[in-house]
C-alpha cells in the first residue's frame, strides 16, 4: 500500500506514522508539507490513499483536492483537520474528498474510519452531522431518502444485524471486526438514510427495501 501523508507539521506526520503501522505491514507512506508539493508527488506515481490536512501552505486545499481527482480519479482522499465545521466539511466533500477525520479524534477512530474509506466507504464525524442537523431549521423539511441507498457491503452486513435487534458489541462479534468499527459504519448508514437513532435505521431501511 501506497500512502501519500500532506501536513506541514513533522510532529503530527510522526504522529500518524505511528497509527497507520497497523493498517498495512507492507506499507510505503511518502510525506509532503505543502499543496504544491502534494499534487506534484501525486503527478509522479500512483497512490492508493491521500491524508492531508485542510489548512497547509500554498495552494488552497479544496483546489488540491480537485487537482489530485484530475490526475488520479479513484484515489481516496481524507482530510484530517481542526477545523471540523460542516461548512468547510461540505467543501472538502464536493471537492471530491471520501472522508473528514478531526485530529481530535482518537487514534482507534482515525484508524477505523480510513479503513472503511480503504473499503470504499465514506466517513464523515458524527458529532459534526449532529451539530449541523441541530441548527436545521424547526419548519425545514429533512431531505428526502434515496431509494438506491449508497451502502457499502459491509454496511448492509451491519444493517442486517442491527435490523434483528444486536447491539454494537454482538454486530461485531457476529461480523468479525471492532465495535468501533460498527460505530463507524452505524455513523455511515444514518448519514445515508439521513436519520438520527437506531430505530430510525430499521424503519427507514424497511420503507426502502435495504432489508430484502
Amino acid at each position: 500500500m501506497r500512502i501519500l501523508l500532506a501536513d506541514d507539521h513533522v510532529l503530527f506526520r510522526s504522529g500518524m506514522r505511528y497509527i497507520l503501522a497497523d493498517l498495512d505491514s507492507d506499507m510505503t507512506i511518502q510525506e509532503v508539507g505543502s499543496g504544491e508539493d502534494l499534487v506534484r508527488a501525486a503527478r509522479e506515481q500512483p497512490y492508493d490513499l491521500v491524508l492531508m490536512d485542510m489548512l497547509m501552505p500554498g495552494m488552497n486545499q479544496c483546489d488540491v483536492i480537485g487537482a489530485l481527482k484530475d490526475l488520479q480519479p479513484e484515489l481516496p482522499i481524507v482530510i484530517i483537520s481542526m477545523l471540523d465545521s460542516p461548512g468547510i466539511i461540505r467543501s472538502a466533500v464536493a471537492a471530491g474528498a471520501s472522508g473528514f477525520i478531526p485530529k481530535t479524534s482518537t487514534s482507534e477512530i482515525m484508524t477505523e474510519a480510513i479503513r472503511l474509506v480503504l473499503a470504499g466507504g465514506v466517513y464523515l464525524p458524527p458529532a459534526v452531522l449532529g451539530r449541523e442537523e441541530d441548527n436545521r431549521s424547526e419548519d425545514e423539511e429533512p431531505a428526502a431518502v434515496p431509494i438506491e441507498a449508497h451502502l457499502t457491503r459491509q454496511q448492509r452486513a451491519v444493517l442486517a444485524e442491527l435490523s434483528l435487534g444486536k447491539s454494537n458489541k454482538e454486530i461485531a462479534q457476529s461480523l468479525a471486526i471492532s465495535e468501533a468499527t460498527v460505530k463507524v459504519h452505524l455513523a455511515a448508514i444514518m448519514r445515508t438514510l439521513k436519520v438520527r437513532n437506531r430505530t430510525q435505521v430499521v424503519l427507514a431501511a424497511k420503507q426502502h427495501n435495504l432489508l430484502a
